[in-house]
């Protein structure tokens, strides 16, 4: 791919909460434990209704049960207690999606688009099948999948890791990009892209926008520039998704979610697609306060986390309506060129943020998605929660995980013979919730 960063001319340019440790928390707040599917989901939410119709009814459990007995009451008391019922990326509405590949009117076939971006160095994949990919196709949404990874040998470009205090080792899940579509692939899933993406070696700085990017805590000033170089890299593979999804003009018009993901992002949860693709299609009555600024009505819609937004929207992950695609990919590095920076602008994802309201778009950062982790692979091809994520996710999303030196749960099984991928859970790290509202999240 060409050097995008040379191609524009630069344009002159003009309450935090505290942490709350896991000792702290509540002890009846609701640990969610790992569900056995969608079917599993449905029938507690079903039991959830009834618990509410009959509500002012007393009810009373016998002395003695048999051991089988008391361990569903007690799933449906973890699971479906009313204090319980609201769960990361799932909504309250049961019965939403038919698992249908035809769209309601049955005529047109559903798809998804699926860009992975990075490099393949830090590529993990059992997590986002799990937790992507497969509920996509589960829901009826096929994904094609475009992989925007940069296949170098040389030092991965990355400026953060200086802030983990302790030792940990990564150990690459796959030693090339062909490796990596080549695992796809025997999945049955599509993989659009046949090459791997190059990152340029030496992006051309916008000096104002290093200025106001607030510089790390013992960041040298040398590796705050660099940060800023891989910031632009980030941007320009993220158009380079764009040229993927619209390579086959009638395929890009199938499409009716488009994700895009980094190649270190986990989820501690399955997505839930019905929730999401409802997100993008209600023409945004949800949107921020300062959303769609323009005011356009359109569905023209963006879904990010609900947390770990830096003053923002958070960069590792989003979900975007067909429309909006243009727009959420090109943007970014269009205006870093060519475009004054808001006075607000002190990250990468507040830049993001407000180039995308900008351009018109509705941003949506619903609680109910607070899932979105970093990762990491070890030497026996576990995916594992990168260091201090345990913590972050307590500071910033009000998440509690129960074990950060578990393994990636949500792990699925080919089946050769059938074709089929086997999922025994949607939970990837069994967790507990602090504030169902998200109003203390930042």
């Amino acid at each position: 791919m060409a050097n995008l960063s040379a191609t524009y001319a630069l344009a002159p340019t003009t309450s935090i909460c505290s942490a709350v440790s896991a000792e702290q928390w509540e002890e009846d707040e609701p640990i969610l434990l790992p569900s056995k599917g969608k079917s599993a989901r449905r029938q507690t939410q079903q039991v959830q209704q009834q618990q509410q119709e009959g509500s002012n009814k007393a009810h009373s459990l016998p002395a003695k049960i048999s051991a089988v007995a008391s361990f569903a009451i007690i799933l449906l008391v973890v699971v479906g207690h009313p204090r319980g019922t609201f769960r990361i990326g799932r909504s309250s509405d049961d019965g939403r999606g038919s698992g249908s590949t035809t769209s309601s009117s049955g005529t047109k076939p559903r798809r998804s688009f699926v860009c992975i971006t990075g490099q393949v160095n830090r590529l993990e994949l059992d997590n986002k099948i799990g937790a992507v990919l497969n509920p996509l196709r589960q829901a009826g949404y096929e994904p094609d999948i475009a992989l925007v990874l940069d296949d170098s040998s040389s030092t991965p470009h990355v400026t953060n890791d200086q802030k983990v205090k302790v030792d940990y080792t990564h150990q690459p899940a796959f030693a090339s990009f062909s490796e990596a579509a080549d695992a796809l692939r025997d999945m049955d899933f599509n993989v659009v892209t046949d090459s791997p993406y190059v990152q340029v070696a030496e992006p051309i700085l916008n000096e104002q926008y290093v200025s106001q990017l607030q510089q790390k805590d013992g960041m040298t000033d040398e590796q705050h520039r660099d940060r800023s170089k891989n910031n632009i890299r980030m941007m320009e593979s993220w158009g380079q998704c764009y040229d993927e999804m619209t390579a086959d003009s009638q395929r890009s018009m199938e499409y009716d979610i488009v994700v895009r993901v980094r190649e270190d992002a986990g989820f501690i949860e399955a997505l839930d697609v019905d929730f999401l693709v409802e997100k993008l299609t209600e023409n945004g009555p949800e949107q921020d306060d300062e959303s769609s600024s323009t005011g356009k009505s359109s569905n023209r819609v963006v879904i990010s986390n609900g947390c770990r937004q830096s003053h923002g929207m958070n960069d590792k992950f989003a979900v975007v309506s067909r429309d909006a695609a243009e727009s959420y990919f090109h943007s970014p590095l269009r205006y870093y060129y060519t475009k004054p920076l808001d006075p607000k602008v002190i990250s990468s994802e507040s830049f993001i943020y407000y180039t995308y309201l900008a351009e018109g778009l509705t941003v949506l950062k619903p609680p109910e998605i607070r899932s979105v982790v970093k990762v990491i692979t070890d030497e026996n091809g576990n995916t594992l929660l990168f260091p201090g994520e345990k913590k972050t996710l307590i500071h910033m999303c009000r998440v509690s995980i129960h074990d950060e030196s578990a393994p990636n749960g949500c792990t699925t099984a080919w089946d050769t013979t059938n074709r089929d991928l086997h999922q025994t859970s949607e939970i990837c790290w069994p967790y507990k919730i602090k504030d169902p509202t998200c109003e203390t999240c930042k």
